[in-house]
Parts: structure tokens; sequence; C-alpha cells
């Protein structure tokens, strides 16, 4: 008797086990239909759920680091917005400490610093956008095509070539002296993330804002008419497609 409990118990364990294996699939293609309809708070919950099974899977902290940086975006509150950055953090530097190799995991490890200078003194902001780019840079060593990464480097080469005197002391502090940026690299960059994702509004966007700050009122147009003819899939392509009619009137 004791052999078949024994044996009852090992194959109720496996039947656990398999079970559990084939829920994380289903959990995680929920959670991904949930944010494609933006019930952000939903996806989450169900990657949760997704966690409990598999704690150390990376799809599963990248997809809840990028779930808590919208978050951070869209709430109100600074105390929640922090409370956000926090998470996306967390989970952000767990994706990279389980799958060092990931383009994605240093993405999200690469926005949640640029989360995160929204809530630090000025020398921590600077200290801070060394790892935005040192992240990005990692990821396009291992993802040459990742037009997040592209992207965050093309912002990141903007804002630096267009520092306050202040930031710029302190970062020439830093670093030792000012990194090399310029706005034709940003531009460059800009570029690459476009052709590793020409549908992405974002892209287009961004790039927009910044030749329109340059002075490139013909090019920055002709990327908005690109925003405004392009397909949006959240509600922050849904705000730039709005500035673009805007810009376009």
């Amino acid at each position: 008797m004791r052999i078949l409990f024994v044996t009852a118990t090992i194959c109720s364990i496996w039947i656990a086990s398999v079970a559990q294996s084939q829920d994380l699939p289903t959990l995680i293609r929920k959670a991904d239909e949930l944010d494609a309809r933006e019930r952000t708070d939903d996806a989450i919950a169900t990657l949760k759920q997704a966690e409990k099974i598999s704690p150390n899977n990376p799809d599963v902290l990248i997809k809840l680091s990028q779930d808590y940086s919208d978050r951070t975006d869209n709430a109100k509150d600074r105390s929640q917005k922090l409370a956000f950055a926090k998470l996306c953090m967390e989970y952000a530097k767990k994706a990279v400490h389980v799958a060092p190799d990931s383009a994605d995991a240093h993405v999200c490890l690469s926005v949640a610093y640029g989360k995160m200078t929204d809530f630090v003194d000025n020398k921590t902001k600077m200290e801070y956008s060394k790892v935005v780019k040192s992240e990005a840079e990692r990821a396009i060593q291992l993802n040459p095509k990742n037009d997040v990464a592209l992207l965050i480097l093309a912002r990141w080469n903007f804002e630096m070539a267009t520092l306050n005197p202040v930031l710029k002391v302190i970062a020439q502090t830093l670093y030792g002296q000012l990194p090399p940026a310029s706005k034709e690299q940003a531009i460059e960059y800009f570029q690459r993330s476009i052709a590793a994702a020409p549908n992405g509004i974002i892209q287009h966007a961004e790039f927009a804002e910044a030749l329109e700050s340059m002075g490139k009122t013909a090019e920055a147009r002709s990327e908005w008419l690109k925003v405004k003819q392009l397909k949006p899939v959240d509600a922050e392509d849904r705000r730039y497609i709005a500035e673009a009619e805007q810009k376009l009137k």
C-alpha cells in the first residue's frame, strides 16, 4: 500500500507540473491580448500568475517591466509614478540577471533607468544617463536591429547634445569629459530605428520632434505625415497621431 501511495503522489506531482508548464504559455498569451486591449492592470495580474509558476522566466519578467513602465507613464500621482518606476526597475534587473544575453532585457533596464531620472537630483540623473546608454548599447550588440534600443540611443545623443549648462558641468565631471554625442548622431540612430520598425509611430514622431527643434521644418513635416498615415496600436500612438494632426493644420 505504501508503494502505491508513493507512486500516486509522484504521479500527482508530475501531473501538476505538466499542467503548470502548459498554463504558462496560455497566461503569457492572455497577458499579450490584455496589453493589446490596453488593459494593463489585468495584464499585470495575469503575468503575476505566470510569475508564480515560473519565477525566473525572462519573458514574464520582461513583460512585467514593460507593463510597469506603461503604468509609470499613465499614473497621475507622482508617488504612484515612482512606485511603478521602481517595479519597472526591479523586474528589469531580474530579467537581465536571468537572461544576460537577451537584448530585450537590457532594453528594459535602459528604459527603467530612464524612467527613474524623473525622480532624482541632477547628479544622479546624469549617473543614470550613463546606464541608459550602456544598457541600450549592450542591447544593440546582442541585436543590431532592436528598434527600441536604437531609439533610446537617438534620444540619448540628442539630449546630451542639447544639455543645459548645469547638467553639462555635472556630465563632464562624471564622464571626465563629455562623451561623444551630436544631433547628427541622433539623426543616424533615429533613421536606423525607423529602418528596423518602419511602421513604428513613436519612431517617426520623435524623429519629427527632433527635426523641428533643429529647424528642419520640411523634413519634420514629412515625418508627421508618415505618423498620420500609420495605424496606432496603443494610447501613446493615438496621442502622437493627434499631435501630428495639429502640426499639419
